[in-house]
């Protein structure tokens, strides 16, 4: 098993801190920031949307997300989904309760909603 990898963040607050870095991190850590500030980002994974005439619209985009040291909130790992400009935290069951929501939607509103658009095209 490998060492964990390090990295050193300059702060404003706390000098030279070295912070483990979990391997699900994708970012570039940034200097001259406050010690609570420094966290850790997966991958954005984002859902989008072609529009004929518009362009690939995003729906939402997820991505793991911790901030170690923060001193208001909780220092875990959580799923962090922005939606409309706006970041949202899910632990497990919350990210469950998002995906059945939207699953929900897709089952019972919108392919209904298709198959009645379709109905009335066809009488046209």
């Amino acid at each position: 098993m490998s060492a964990p990898r390090i990295v050193t963040v300059r702060t404003v607050d706390h000098g030279v801190v070295e912070v483990p870095e979990p391997s699900w991190c994708a970012i570039a850590h940034r200097d001259d920031i406050h010690r609570a500030d420094i966290h850790h980002q997966g991958v954005e994974q984002p859902a989008t949307l072609h529009i004929p005439g518009t362009g690939d619209v995003t729906l939402l985009t997820a991505f793991l997300s911790q901030y170690p040291y923060s001193e208001h909130g909780h220092r875990g790992v959580w799923a962090a989904v922005e939606i409309e400009g706006e970041h949202y935290e899910f632990g497990p069951a919350g990210l469950g309760d998002l995906a059945a929501t939207l699953t929900a939607h897709a089952l019972y509103t919108l392919l209904p909603l298709r198959a009645r658009l379709q109905s009335l095209q066809e009488e046209l």
